[in-house]
């Protein structure tokens, strides 16, 4: 689910900055700034990278176990979904040379977020049906912690936004009892 989300925010924002600059080839990519061996990664430089650097639990949804009907009389339980909160790091990953062009690309992200604040499968038919809605909204992260997420991050500060992105369901919908449906109600009262 995390995947598909993240594919349709940066399919969308690649078709905004082509639009918008008359660019051919995608800038927006998906992917962390640096390897996990510390190297930098492949493909990124003079791109826009999309990075989660957190997931939250959403823990104001109700969650209660859902009863679906399998259309044969009976219904399936099934766990109710994990409702997760990410945070979206938005990095405008330009060498110096190209530092004034790291800046229109990430005012360009944030005039299209600015924009386009909700997403939903109804008014955007790429948003695979399954995630019902995204909302953005900037997450102010105070200097000092930005200087911890980039230093956990491993890499050196480039311009960038962090976003909240609420809200991605998760839900495998493995069956965890069937229960049997109403098959016949007596309505009929009986007098004394």
């Amino acid at each position: 689910m995390l995947d598909k989300a993240l594919l349709f925010i940066s399919d969308l924002l690649n078709k905004e900055l082509k639009m918008s600059f008359g660019l051919t080839d995608d800038v927006v990519v998906v992917g962390s700034l640096i390897n996990l061996d510390g190297s930098i990664t492949n493909n990124i430089e003079n791109k826009v990278v999309l990075s989660i650097i957190n997931l939250e639990h959403e823990k104001t949804v109700k969650n209660r176990g859902e009863y679906i009907t399998n259309g044969q009389g009976t219904f399936n339980k099934v766990n109710p979904p994990v409702h997760l909160n990410l945070y979206l790091l938005v990095s405008a990953n330009y060498n110096s040379d190209n530092y004034m062009e790291s800046l229109k690309m990430l005012s360009a992200v944030i005039g299209t977020f600015q924009t386009y604040r909700v997403f939903t499968s109804e008014t955007y038919p790429e948003l695979d049906p399954i995630i019902k809605r995204l909302t953005f909204e900037i997450y102010n992260v105070p200097v000092q912690e930005l200087s911890h997420v980039w230093s956990g991050i491993g890499a050196k500060y480039v311009p960038s936004m962090v976003y909240k992105v609420r809200m991605i369901s998760i839900q495998k919908g493995q069956v965890k009892e069937q229960v049997a449906g109403i098959s016949n109600l007596d309505t009929s009262a009986q007098k004394r």
